[in-house]
């Protein structure tokens, strides 16, 4: 949320089989960022493992990306580099 007022946006995009798991998974977890269901965003961004973390400036180019999970200080770092 510390982000929000900086025009930053998260999003989130779900390889699992029905709409009614992402939305127990995002309860679970608590997700409160936009999610769906994948419908080719991954391929057309390179995408080769799950997780897979793209940082997206706003001129639309993948300014950092990371093919594992990661830790609040790598999601900050890569956002302020944005910034």
């Amino acid at each position: 949320m510390e982000y929000k007022d900086k025009g930053v946006l998260f999003l989130g995009a779900f390889a699992m089989s029905q709409e009614k798991h992402i939305k127990q998974f995002a309860k679970r977890f608590h997700l409160t960022y936009p999610i769906g269901l994948e419908n080719g965003i991954a391929a057309s961004l390179g995408a080769k493992g799950i997780p897979e973390t793209f940082f997206i400036n706003k001129n639309g180019v993948i300014t950092t990306r990371y093919s594992k999970k990661i830790k609040y200080r790598e999601i900050k770092s890569a956002i302020e580099k944005i910034l």
